[in-house]
């Protein structure tokens, strides 16, 4: 077989399966591992897949800038969002991460709500100013403009400061054997302070960032406790998030 013939292979697999192993594919197309880990290697240098120990995961899309992501409108955000604001209970401290989609949860929230929102993200803490019953906590820092987040150890030391309820996270990638990833460690202290400080915590992720994987580990899927998205789980998949103590919100 053609090496343009087993990338196509691989690919398809991969579409398929969620998740390629390189010692089958190696058996099944009769060529050696070292070969398949040479087409992996070639395939990821094309952003075609992410490799992982022992084959490879589909590449979630690069986020784009948060302006870009805000009139992008991706499938099912509405809905996430919704489902995401009706998990707060008065009474209620919470950290909302940063993103387009936990934006869209906070402009949602209903009016009689009666909670404390805790957040390193400008935009959500003004969509909350006028909120009457949300009293609301930014944390200072540099800013990101890429991620509309203040970031620095002044934001992580801030949110450590609390200990939160719930804490709705917005990711890059969940993939139920890998875990939470990001394309760059930039966001990574902030979103492990509200996972290490928050009693729930919650993951927001449209079905194009389920069961894909960055190069940049942010935690264990073991780490979340419930996940809302609007893909469509095969049994496989709804199994490794159980076994690992995730419930799925599916919208």
């Amino acid at each position: 077989m053609l090496k343009v013939e087993r990338h196509r292979v691989l690919i398809e697999r991969l579409a398929r399966d969620g998740r390629i192993g390189s010692a089958e594919l190696a058996r099944e197309l009769a060529v050696s591992e070292d070969s398949i880990r040479r087409d992996l290697r070639e395939l990821s240098a094309r952003g075609a897949l992410q490799r992982i120990h022992g084959g490879a995961v589909p590449r979630p899309p690069v986020p784009a800038a948060y302006a870009a992501r805000l009139e992008s409108g991706q499938p099912g955000k509405a809905a996430i969002a919704a489902a995401a604001g009706g998990l707060i209970r008065d009474g209620q401290l919470v950290f909302m991460d940063g993103g387009t989609t936990l934006l869209a949860v906070a402009e949602r929230l209903p009016r009689d709500l009666r909670a404390t929102i805790v957040t390193h993200a400008p935009p959500i803490a003004g969509a909350l100013i006028e909120h009457p019953g949300i009293e609301v906590w930014l944390a200072g820092g540099r800013i990101d403009r890429q991620l509309a987040v203040s970031t620095g150890a002044e934001a992580v030391d801030f949110l450590r400061g609390f200990r939160a309820d719930l804490a709705l996270l917005g990711v890059c990638a969940v993939h139920s054997r890998i875990g939470l990833t990001l394309p760059s460690p930039d966001e990574r202290a902030a979103k492990r302070a509200m996972i290490e400080q928050a009693g729930e915590v919650i993951a927001l992720a449209g079905a194009e960032k389920i069961e894909t994987s960055f190069a940049c580990v942010l935690a264990p899927i073991g780490a979340l406790n419930r996940l809302v998205t609007d893909a469509r789980l095969r049994s496989t998949q709804r199994s490794a998030y159980r076994a690992a103590g995730v419930s799925i919100m599916q919208v």
